[in-house]
């Protein structure tokens, strides 16, 4: 049985309002429950990062590579996000759109090669 705190419960219960999904797979690492998410990312709360199914024959080093990738394309994401909520000039915003649009893009590349 899992010890789960207070945090990771919430955490769960918040990918649940949202419309992920509870699998039956658990997390290498700590051994929770993984969520997938409408985006159809596989998610641990506990450890609150992606994580990547390898199947047997798949090679495990491009695997890691390409959840690399997505990380930082995903900070990325979330640093524009950060920069649009303060944005007032429509210019900026316009451009800083525009980096979205194709940071989310890369995103959905690097999970179409896994």
């Amino acid at each position: 049985m899992i010890a789960l705190s207070e945090g990771s419960m919430k955490q769960m219960a918040e990918l649940l309002r949202k419309g992920a999904t509870m699998l039956s797979e658990s997390c290498p690492e700590c051994n929770t429950p993984l969520f997938k998410l409408q985006d159809g990312t596989l998610v641990c709360p506990m450890c609150n990062k992606p994580v990547v199914v390898v199947s047997a024959d798949a090679d495990t080093e491009v695997m890691a590579q390409q959840g690399s990738i997505d990380q930082t394309l995903l900070t990325k994401v979330k640093e524009i996000q950060g920069m649009l909520e303060t944005e007032k000039d429509p210019s900026k915003i316009n451009t800083l759109l525009e980096t979205l649009m194709k940071l989310l893009d890369a995103r959905e590349r690097v999970r179409k090669l896994g």
